[in-house]
């Protein structure tokens, strides 16, 4: 139940704060989960994805074809590649091949890999 009001709010918030035509990325079934104090957006026309607080202030606004959560403050994004299916999934589950990876920071500024 606490966990409903929880994605409710942040619904309510993010539409209020973002204004602009993001929407919470949708992973497994659902929204994508807080991580590092962070959600992952997607632009509504582009499908670009970029990064948010959980109460909907944009931290990276949505440019990366793909890029995954933010952990230990970095997050590794990409600005081209391709989705595949994993084979045998029946389409629904998929991966992200690209040969241009990187990592952000919280700034969206590129960092070094470490």
């Amino acid at each position: 139940m606490k966990n409903k009001i929880f994605l409710l709010a942040l619904l309510l918030c993010t539409a209020c704060n973002l204004n602009k035509p993001y929407t919470i990325y949708q992973y497994d079934n659902g929204d994508d989960y807080v991580k590092d104090g962070t959600i992952r957006i997607v632009d509504t026309k582009s499908k670009k994805i970029g990064y948010a607080t959980p109460d909907g202030k944009v931290l990276i606004a949505p440019q990366f074809a793909y890029g995954y959560p933010f952990e230990n403050g970095r997050a590794k994004v990409t600005y081209k590649g391709t989705q595949k299916a994993v084979e045998n999934s029946q389409g629904e589950y998929h991966y992200w091949e690209s040969d241009a990876w990187f990592y952000i920071d919280k700034q969206g500024h590129k960092i070094n890999s470490k």
